[in-house]
């Protein structure tokens, strides 16, 4: 089985919750991301709300996080708790709401069948068809948590090569575990001349909102071999990397003498709070403090 954790994902899910929540009223956002090709996603809490039978031109792909649900597809009613992962083929009918005493808390994306297939063969060294799942449920605690990560990402103010990264990992990892026909795994090799275009690019754009296809190009590799061997060389994620380039920028800024909201926005950080929390996390003191040492 594929381990996926090529980004050195090593959070611990918590054991599914087994008792009722409490009640309250159903609340829904549905978004489309723009950087991503119009992928659309949900996150949703049910109390009462019932689907009817429906169907989607896109796959849908539901990770559970707190309550539980009976939704039914493919002949039957099938439970599903936190951490479970619903997966549905496009054209699938499905229906149904949280199962009886239940809140369904969960996030969903509604990828087209072209990000699909280019997810499946970002893993394969040959080209792949658009990929098929046929489990009624997928009980994958790893993957389960690559998928919200991934959602939050894209529901938070993140870069477009962190949004990308996280939600082409889920999707391969997704792929890899739990297709029905699960594509050979790619050799990894160290491809160090490529790995240096793409970090040098990082260093000489720091602020620049690249996204990982961009980034994929100036390496000549696929996005998800980029990320792999990226890892390998440098220890860090292209993103991670990304962030550390833009908390040195803004450094030498402040000590030219910017303040702190305009080195913010200079070096690719949304607001002053983002690049405070990241300034603390990767050099120990606030952006405040380094001023007035």
């Amino acid at each position: 089985m594929y381990a996926c954790a090529v980004w050195g994902y090593t959070g611990v899910v918590p054991p599914p919750e087994r008792r009722p929540i409490a009640g309250g009223r159903d609340e829904a956002r549905l978004w489309r991301v723009d950087t991503l090709g119009g992928l659309e996603v949900l996150r949703a809490r049910y109390v009462e709300f019932t689907f009817p039978p429906h169907t989607h031109e896109e796959f849908m792909i539901a990770v559970t996080e707190g309550g539980a649900a009976l939704p039914t597809y493919r002949g039957g009613a099938h439970r599903v708790g936190p951490s479970d992962v619903l997966v549905l083929n496009p054209g699938e009918v499905h229906g149904g709401g949280p199962a009886r005493g239940y809140i369904w808390q969960y996030r969903a994306f509604y990828p087209g069948a072209g990000l699909m297939r280019r997810a499946g063969r970002e893993i394969a060294d040959a080209a792949r068809d658009v990929p098929q799942f046929t489990a009624e449920v997928v009980r994958d605690p790893h993957v389960a948590a690559l998928l919200r990560r991934a959602h939050v990402a894209l529901e938070e103010p993140r870069s477009a090569l962190e949004r990308g990264a996280r939600l082409l990992q889920a999707l391969a990892c997704l792929i890899a575990r739990h297709a029905s026909d699960r594509p050979p795994a790619r050799r990894i090799a160290p491809e160090h001349r490529a790995v240096e275009r793409a970090r040098q690019y990082l260093e000489a754009l720091p602020a620049e909102n690249v996204t990982l296809e961009t980034l994929a190009r100036e390496a000549g590799l696929s996005a998800f071999h980029l990320c792999r061997v990226f890892r390998q060389r440098f220890g860090l994620s292209p993103h991670a990397y990304q962030t550390i380039a833009r908390v040195r920028l803004a450094k030498a800024l402040l000590t030219r003498g910017l303040a702190i909201s305009q080195a913010a926005a200079e070096a690719g950080f949304y607001d002053q709070p983002h690049l405070t929390r990241h300034f603390k996390r990767i050099l120990g003191v606030t952006p405040g403090r380094f001023l007035t040492r």
